[in-house]
């Protein structure tokens, strides 16, 4: 038919053409070096929730000793009176004594304590002692020579405003287990270290971080102590001190003392409970003064 060998023509020059291009084209692409881009993501890294530990709480269970030493250190720098109430009892030289309770005034200088008892009170129903202040320098026992002064019970009130009475002597004996120039938080721990030293130097030391506990509604911690003890009189004051330390105000607020392990009820040698603490509230010698309170 007239045209088709033009057109026949014209095909065959398109795909030869294209395949002139084709070819190029892939000479082309293999000259090149493909390697594949690769994003790179960073990992997420989810860290497990930390729980921070109190330092001192570290300490307290790594090494109770150094704890107890830290205690006293920082209340010494830290508080300078306080006012609180002690409820205590104790095995007297005439047996276990009636559980007392009494309002406390404080001041670390000069030492200076005025007990006052609302209940269950014993021969006194005040005490006030200043260190210093009251000394008789004539008393034959150089013990005797430190004094208080003390408000007599209702009945020898009736007679008498006031007496001055060695601290250590055997009337102060009959009446407490421990001297008052003996009280306080700091003078507490001086003897819970006292003995642990001495415990630890003769190999006879058990001193343990027991884990946190509650006393009169507040968070404690609480350690234990235990000691070779073997009697009044004996090297040791006890067998077993079970000591409540408050997490705010990181003092021995409770100490219960045994003369076993168990820690049986028949066995207790002493308590002291210091509720309702008010540390730094500016006492003045007023009152650490008889005359304030009519003495």
């Amino acid at each position: 038919m007239p045209g088709t060998p033009k057109r026949t023509t014209q095909r065959r020059v398109q795909i030869a053409f294209g395949l002139v291009l084709a070819a190029i084209l892939y000479a082309e692409l293999n000259q090149r070096d493909y390697a594949p881009v690769l994003t790179q993501r960073s990992a997420v890294v989810i860290a497990a929730p930390q729980v921070a530990v109190n330092p001192f709480e570290q300490l307290l269970r790594d090494d109770p000793l150094a704890a107890l030493i830290e205690l006293r250190t920082r209340h010494l720098s830290e508080v300078q009176d306080y006012r609180c109430t002690l409820v205590k009892q104790e095995v007297l030289p005439s047996g276990m004594s009636a559980e007392q309770e009494m309002e406390v005034l404080f001041r670390q200088h000069p030492y200076s304590v005025t007990l006052t008892w609302v209940r269950n009170a014993g021969l006194a129903q005040r005490v006030i002692y200043v260190k210093d202040r009251w000394v008789d320098d004539t008393a034959d026992n150089p013990a005797e020579r430190d004094l208080a002064v003390c408000q007599p019970g209702a009945l020898g009130a009736m007679f008498i405003k006031s007496i001055k009475m060695p601290i250590r002597g055997s009337m102060a004996r009959q009446t407490a287990r421990r001297n008052i120039d003996e009280f306080g938080f700091t003078r507490a721990l001086d003897l819970l270290i006292r003995y642990c030293e001495l415990a630890r130097s003769r190999n006879e030391l058990v001193l343990e971080y027991r884990g946190e506990g509650r006393f009169d509604g507040r968070p404690v911690w609480v350690v234990h102590r235990h000691l070779p003890y073997t009697g009044e009189g004996g090297l040791y004051p006890d067998r077993t001190a079970e000591i409540y330390i408050d997490k705010e105000y990181h003092v021995p607020v409770a100490v219960y003392c045994y003369s076993d392990i168990e820690q049986k009820p028949a066995n207790l040698l002493s308590k002291y409970e210091f509720r309702n603490i008010r540390f730094n509230v500016g006492l003045t010698d007023k009152d650490f003064d008889p005359a304030t309170y009519g003495m």
